[in-house]
């Protein structure tokens, strides 16, 4: 060890070997803490001590044998529970792919009609995330925009209220928005519990769409769950 802590100091040790010994150093004071950690276990819990004489070793041994498949069990739980956490559910993947996701309105001039206003009152709503009273503003417009449609319909989504947002996704012209309709909307199908309809919808995201990778991401996730693995 000393010879290898005396490379560290040479000026001209590559990355490599820089990187080795320090993993060894390492992983040498984990094995270190890990043994003086089960000796201060079968010595405060099983009363066998490092001096212990031949005899009580082995009326010791059934216990030990017995400890460590206790040992081996748990540690296979909890590597099955770190396994689940790290794998999200399709609609937590969802939800984490809209939080990550800066969502605003381009913005619009200010008109002297009324209708014009609340237009922009939605708007100005919308990018402060005040959502229902951009849903109010936006529903109070006479005649609406496939923007609007749109843009009402994202409002709903980020208010939670995921079915009135699929149904205005429904609304809007796909022609306009196509790849940010199916991308929301299998979103918004995600965190309404619908994964049949979003599959439907994330298979139509082509290759050079916007948010392809995502989309596969999700579908390999509703397909894990189907298949129960």
């Amino acid at each position: 060890m000393k010879e290898k802590i005396n490379k560290l100091l040479d000026p001209n040790i590559s990355k490599k070997e820089e990187h080795e010994i320090f993993e060894e150093i390492l992983k040498r004071k984990h094995d270190d803490d890990l043994k003086q950690k089960w000796q201060e276990t079968l010595s405060t819990e099983y009363g066998i001590h490092k001096n212990s004489n031949t005899t009580n070793r082995k009326r010791s041994s059934k216990y030990i044998k017995i400890f460590l498949a206790a040992a081996a069990c748990i540690a296979v739980i909890l590597t099955l529970q770190r396994s689940n956490a790290g794998s999200n559910s399709s609609s937590e993947l969802a939800q984490r792919y809209l939080n990550d996701q800066e969502i605003l309105h381009p913005g619009a001039s200010k008109g002297l009609a009324e209708e014009n206003l609340n237009r922009t009152l939605a708007i100005q709503a919308f990018n402060s995330q005040k959502y229902q009273k951009s849903i109010e503003y936006f529903e109070s417009l006479v005649e609406t925009s496939e923007e609007d449609k749109y843009y009402n319909a994202l409002a709903f989504l980020l208010n939670k209220e995921y079915q009135e947002a699929i149904q205005k996704f429904e609304e809007t012209n796909k022609d306009s928005f196509r790849q940010e309709v199916n991308w929301y909307q299998s979103l918004a199908y995600l965190l309404n519990n619908q994964e049949e309809n979003a599959a439907e919808l994330l298979q139509q995201i082509n290759k050079t769409d916007w948010n392809y990778a995502k989309s596969q991401k999700l579908l390999k996730t509703i397909h894990r769950k189907g298949s129960g693995l």
